[in-house]
């Protein structure tokens, strides 16, 4: 007994942790609770009501002194027993219809609190993930966020619905059983004593069933990890030949996720035939020694025995349903676990932004003995310093891994320098607003991602206030209008799944559009042409040559002839500063510089000269 009331208090302790998630559904859930208990109230009262009733149709009104209908011969003298019975019946009756009426009601709340919940939780969840650190998406699996937004927070809202019926069934079955000790408190312990016998008994499945559902929570993860790695690469698993390993993969892990849940539904279902047989055994063992040693010598009236039985016999299957939704609880109670998991991941950032809205960069951008180690323990950057100048262009180069993409992390407020500052016209530049900041900073990246919408929308992005005028210069700039005149829709047509009907250099140059659209200050080129083909590179230097004219300009070079113009080169080596200058310094020097542009001119070695850090 002691382990199902602890198992049940950390189900309740654990819905607990959800109420600063529920917004507003708190006096909902109460509503709810208060109407469940009602109607669980009033379900014992007319079933309580059935057993004078009963006596009096079996034992006449003379031979059965039951106290229920002392009261009422008292409340109500000078009738005779056909009058009781009727009375009796019209009482059931009503406390059935309240019931019914009550139960309804409950229902309906419980409708729109499923609802609230549904809605509120996933809003919750979305907002807190959007919110969140990037390592946790770097570090997760796709699928693991699928399944948690989808399966798990499914099984909070079923959590919900069978604690909501425990709560009911609990409340009857503390009604009945002061109804049991109204008639005989003796009887009552020893059907105590039987309840622990059964708790006893089925307590060691609901651990199997606690680990059953974490396994299931791992092998949804691991299952929707596969679909959806699966299906993104899908040119990679054709090309590979490789659909029979994917097939194989997901079906092995398919099997083992229907296994599990079949496992953890035949241990649930076991816990219905045991409790039962076990309480009904007990029953008969108590009304048979109730007979003979208290009916017998005459110590409990046999009216008295009746009532005892028949309300024990309601007791019982309530007592079996509690046991079966123990089990359903504390096996879903591992779903509200995982979401409140995800609820719980780190913000970003630790410091908070600012109130100072950016009004244009004036002198330019300082990294100022700037240090970054990622959660890993990894070391992104250390006592970094350079300078880009208002206007200016800087690039910043290395091998792969040498800390190129961690700077323009930071630049983004993606990160938060471990030490140092970065300063915007001398002073940090936390303290503008994220909104503002990032109005003035646009990014184009190695692998440009597009939502599954128009190009329009996809230009469009994130700015609200991008006029059909300033969304057509922005495909001018990026020299995109030569594909959009060849469109039966223009930019009203829809690019796909990530812009898979576009090509890769038709995917940058829309990108490029996407941060010229609000004619950003600074400008972010993160590997921009890294992994395009010559004449698509080509086509997409045009561009940027373009865009980043009367532009603060940060370059995360791949390929080093796109950096000839640039003003400043800073090279990364570990994180480190080991050179820093223009082209023709660094080119002299034969260091670290000379040896990237050796790599970048060799065949084959560009990639040595680094994939984004």
């Amino acid at each position: 007994m002691t382990s199902s009331f602890n198992e049940i208090s950390h189900v309740f302790a654990t819905i607990w942790r959800l109420r600063p998630h529920l917004r507003g559904g708190r006096y909902l859930i109460a509503a709810v609770m208060l109407t469940s208990i009602l109607a669980a109230l009033l379900e014992g009262v007319g079933v309580s009501l059935l057993v004078p009733l009963l006596s009096l149709l079996l034992g006449g009104e003379g031979a059965v002194p039951m106290r229920p209908i002392r009261w009422l011969k008292e409340a109500v003298p000078g009738h005779d027993s056909a009058f009781y019975v009727l009375a009796f019946a019209v009482l059931v009756f009503v406390a059935v219809l309240l019931k019914n009426v009550t139960w309804y009601f409950s229902q309906v709340l419980a409708t729109v609190l499923r609802r609230r919940i549904s809605t509120n939780l996933r809003n919750a969840l979305f907002e807190r993930l959007h919110n969140a650190d990037l390592h946790l998406f770097e570090q997760s699996p796709a699928g693991e966020i699928s399944n948690v937004f989808f399966t798990e927070t499914h099984r909070t809202f079923a959590l919900v619905d069978y604690l909501l019926l425990f709560v009911q069934r609990a409340s009857m079955g503390l009604f009945y059983l002061g109804m049991l000790f109204f008639i005989s408190w003796p009887l009552t312990l020893i059907t105590l004593g039987l309840a622990a016998l059964i708790g006893g008994v089925v307590g060691f499945m609901y651990r199997r069933l606690s680990r059953s559902g974490e396994e299931i929570t791992q092998l949804n993860q691991q299952l929707s990890s596969c679909v959806l790695q699966s299906f993104a690469g899908i040119r990679v698993v054709r090309t590979s030949h490789a659909q029979a390993h994917e097939i194989g993969n997901f079906a092995r892990l398919n099997e083992a996720q229907a296994r599990a849940e079949e496992g953890a539904s035949r241990t649930g279902f076991l816990l219905v035939p045991i409790t039962e047989t076990i309480a009904v055994a007990g029953a008969m063992v108590i009304v048979g020694c109730a007979y003979y040693f208290f009916v017998r010598p005459g110590a409990m009236l046999s009216s008295y025995l009746l009532g005892f039985g028949f309300i024990l016999l309601r007791t019982l299957p309530l007592l079996n349903q509690l046991y079966g939704l123990q089990g359903h609880l504390i096996f879903l109670a591992r779903g509200v676990s995982e979401v409140l998991k995800w609820l719980g991941a780190p913000v970003h950032p630790n410091q908070p932004f600012g109130e100072e809205t950016f009004g244009g960069l004036k002198e330019g951008i300082r990294f100022e003995h700037v240090s970054f180690t990622y959660p890993s323990g990894r070391t992104g950057l250390e006592d970094v310093n350079f300078t880009i100048p208002a206007g200016g262009t800087v690039a910043v180069v290395g091998s792969s891994g040498s800390g190129k993409s961690t700077v323009a992390n930071l630049l983004l407020r993606f990160r938060q320098p471990g030490g140092g500052r970065v300063l915007v016209d001398g002073d940090d530049y936390w303290r503008f607003t994220a909104a503002s900041w990032h109005r003035a900073v646009a990014v184009v990246e190695q692998e440009a991602f597009l939502f599954h919408d128009t190009m329009a929308n996809n230009i469009a992005y994130g700015y609200p206030e991008a006029t059909e005028e300033s969304i057509r210069r922005a495909v001018k700039e990026a020299h995109l209008e030569d594909l959009v005149n060849t469109l039966p829709a223009g930019l009203n047509t829809p690019v796909g799944e990530r812009g898979t009907m576009l090509s890769g250099g038709q995917r940058q140059r829309l990108a490029i559009a996407r941060a010229l659209v609000r004619n950003p200050q600074i400008l972010i080129l993160d590997e921009a042409t890294a992994a395009l083909d010559t004449v698509s590179e080509r086509h997409v230097q045009v561009a940027l040559e373009q865009a980043v004219h009367g532009r603060t300009v940060l370059v995360i070079a791949h390929r080093l002839s796109t950096i000839r113009n640039a003003s400043h080169i800073v090279v990364l080596e570990n994180g480190k500063i080991v050179e820093q200058g223009t082209w023709e310094e660094l080119s002299a020097r034969n260091g670290a510089f000379a040896k990237l542009l050796h790599l970048n001119a060799t065949p084959g070695g560009a990639g040595a000269a680094g994939a984004a850090a």
